[in-house]
């Protein structure tokens, strides 16, 4: 019961951070997810919120959703979560994952410290969108990756938070149908989801407020921290 409960404190505060960002809600909840209700639950609970928050933040903010880049993103990001989801199987995943973590926490350092704007590949750029994708496929855990990308091509808070909505509804709902046909879908695990919906609901309310009193530049810095703090959380998962 205590656990359960202090899971729902974590789901609250979370969605606090994905109601302001459109990202890091999930990551930052997986790793206290995990240690307190086992890893096939914490997936299945927090990816069908992640879908929950999504479609949350399209309906309230839909005008700004950039369509050419959620075709782009999407395009690279489905092919690197089929692969992921493959990956997940096959592969020690130890030290994969601490790459990738040490790898964000060097890419949100640069934001956060280097004002000067680096030009940067477009090669690279797509490069980084499937390793999202990878990612997502075996951890739920691309938001901070594809970050990366979206804030070098979105410069507003909302539609850099719309567009990842988007995107994030269509592969979470992909990791659903996989999590439904592994049989994540106990009746232990969907009653879990459902006591989450309230906190969800509170925290995401509570961010939408914050998202639109935040100026466009502490969004930026915000969302940079969000993403040091995400490859820490990712290096104890």
């Amino acid at each position: 019961m205590l656990k359960d409960v202090m899971f729902l404190v974590v789901v609250f505060l979370t969605n606090i951070i994905q109601g302001i960002t459109g990202f890091a809600g999930t990551v930052l909840a997986m790793p206290p997810g995990i240690f307190l209700q086992g890893i096939d639950t914490a997936k299945m609970v927090l990816n069908m919120l992640g879908i929950l928050s999504s479609i949350w933040i399209v309906a309230i903010s839909y005008k700004d959703i950039n369509w050419s880049e959620v075709k782009k993103i999407l395009i690279f990001m489905i092919v690197g979560v089929i692969v992921g989801t493959k990956l997940f199987k096959m592969l020690p995943l130890g030290f994969l994952l601490r790459g990738y973590a040490i790898f964000i926490i060097l890419m949100a350092l640069k934001g956060i410290f280097v004002k000067r704007e680096i030009k940067t590949p477009e090669w690279f750029l797509i490069g980084v969108i499937f390793l999202a994708g990878i990612i997502h496929g075996m951890f739920v855990s691309g938001g901070p990756l594809i970050m990366v990308y979206v804030a070098k091509k979105l410069k507003t808070k909302s539609s850099f938070r719309a567009t990842l909505a988007i995107v994030w509804i269509v592969l979470n709902s992909y990791l659903a149908l996989s999590h439904f046909n592994h049989g994540l879908f106990t009746e232990v695990n969907i009653k879990l989801f459902g006591l989450s919906i309230f906190p969800f609901a509170l925290g995401m309310i509570g961010g939408n407020i914050l998202h639109y009193k935040m100026s466009q530049a502490s969004f930026l810095k915000l969302s940079y921290v969000l993403l040091s703090i995400s490859g820490m959380a990712l290096l104890v998962k």
